[in-house]
């Protein structure tokens, strides 16, 4: 695919009548005037093909905002461009992207402290004329050191936008030298420096669920005073859920086939229901590593002909038309956009206890929370839910009421933008 890419030193580019139009009268926006870098990595082709999830979507949606604010935008990604139907919507003088390649697709690469590194991200950013780099990161916020480090040394305002929970850091506690004395476990020290460093650079750091700000407040011991906690936006398209005579019966799970996301905990589940529930069809909306094993294991329990493995679906409309109950039962989650999604078309979700998830869904009011790794509580909730029809459609109203005023779109965008900009 051929990507649309700019130089940002020349951005005396003509807008387009057609894009004009689109854009809508002019009007002094809160951001006019300012320039921000947008720095982000997206390693999702797949066989040619180019897997977006909810990270991709958070960085198309917050790019738009600036936009629409008023603000230039410059994104600056590694890996696969997510970019071509921004590029034909939105003016050249407001948008341009360039594929920097720094990040490979173990994030290595710009978050090593190297000073040829550090004076290269200084030239590129100054190359910008930006006033703000937001970094939308991964690698427990730890992926675009290098740059934010630099920003750090040209004055500019820098914001990072972390989108997961930080990973395990602890030490083995029993090493002692000789059998006796505590090690003083020098590398673990300077891994925990190496996590804060990005923490110190910011002037915002912007959290999408309490819980992951939380845990980054206790692994950094500081900067709690520039955290901001600012949930997904969702537009708001509540329909009224709609099934067969037989019930609510169709459950699916919507994302990346991985024990992270803890897709055999739910085959696990579902094996279970099936016994039960002789109507009961289970569908996994995505594409990974366990798709082939946990074929095998529906052959094996004969459910084959009741799992469908849908593979990654762009038509997220058809996909949620197809779901009664949507099912989040993931081993380590920040926020899942899918989840969202579900709940502002007023689908019941149950979810596990990890991580923002019961932070969206509140247990017994707008779904129902489960323990981690627990497929016969899953099994049994989702029984429990098909059969009590009165208790699904309360939930279901529920959901999508949480939805509009949790996850307002509008107030996403002005948030985030206030946030970025620090206006």
């Amino acid at each position: 695919m051929s990507v649309v890419t700019a130089d940002p030193r020349q951005r005396s580019v003509e807008c387009p009548a057609e894009v004009r139009a689109r854009l809508g009268p002019s009007r002094r926006p809160i951001a006019a005037g300012r320039r921000v870098t947008l720095l982000a990595v997206h390693h999702v082709e797949v066989d040619g093909q180019t897997l977006t999830g909810g990270a991709e979507k958070y960085i198309c949606m917050t790019a738009k905002a600036l936009v629409e604010a008023g603000a230039s935008v410059h994104i600056g990604y590694s890996g696969s461009s997510i970019y071509r139907d921004m590029l034909q919507e939105i003016s050249p003088d407001q948008l341009t992207v360039e594929r920097t390649g720094w990040l490979d697709s173990s994030l290595a690469g710009d978050s090593r402290i190297r000073l040829a590194t550090i004076r290269q991200r200084r030239r590129w950013l100054r190359a910008t004329n930006a006033d703000t780099v937001l970094a939308i990161q991964q690698a427990g916020g730890a992926a675009f050191a290098a740059s934010l480090l630099a920003a750090k040394t040209l004055g500019l305002r820098v914001v990072s936008s972390i989108r997961q929970m930080p990973g395990d850091v602890s030490p083995p506690t029993s090493k002692r030298w000789l059998g006796v004395i505590p090690s003083p476990q020098l590398w673990r020290r300077r891994l925990l420096w190496r996590r804060r460093l990005p923490a110190w650079c910011c002037d915002a750091l912007i959290f999408n669920c309490r819980r992951a700000a939380e845990a980054f407040a206790q692994e950094w011991g500081s900067a709690r005073h520039r955290f901001h906690v600012i949930y997904n936006g969702e537009p708001s398209r509540h329909e009224e859920q709609h099934f067969s005579r037989e019930g609510p019966r169709r459950i699916a799970t919507v994302g990346r086939v991985t024990e992270a996301k803890g897709a055999d905990t739910l085959l696990a589940a579902f094996s279970f229901i099936a016994q039960k529930h002789r109507y009961c069809r289970l569908a996994y909306y995505g594409d990974g590593p366990l798709i082939p094993a946990l074929k095998d294991k529906a052959r094996r329990l004969g459910l084959s002909d009741r799992i469908d493995f849908a593979g990654y679906q762009k038509d997220h409309k058809r996909i949620y038309d197809d779901i009664d109950i949507y099912v989040q039962i993931s081993r380590r989650e920040a926020l899942a956009n899918s989840v969202i999604e579900a709940m502002s078309r007023g689908i019941p979700c149950v979810v596990s206890d990890v991580g923002g998830l019961p932070e969206t869904v509140i247990d017994g009011e707008s779904g129902l929370v489960i323990p981690k790794d627990d497929p016969q509580a899953c099994a049994d909730t989702l029984l429990r839910l098909m059969a009590d029809r009165a208790a699904y459609h309360r939930l279901s109203s529920a959901a999508a009421e949480r939805a509009r005023r949790m996850f307002d779109l509008a107030e996403f965008q002005r948030r985030t933008v206030e946030t970025v900009l620090g206006i």
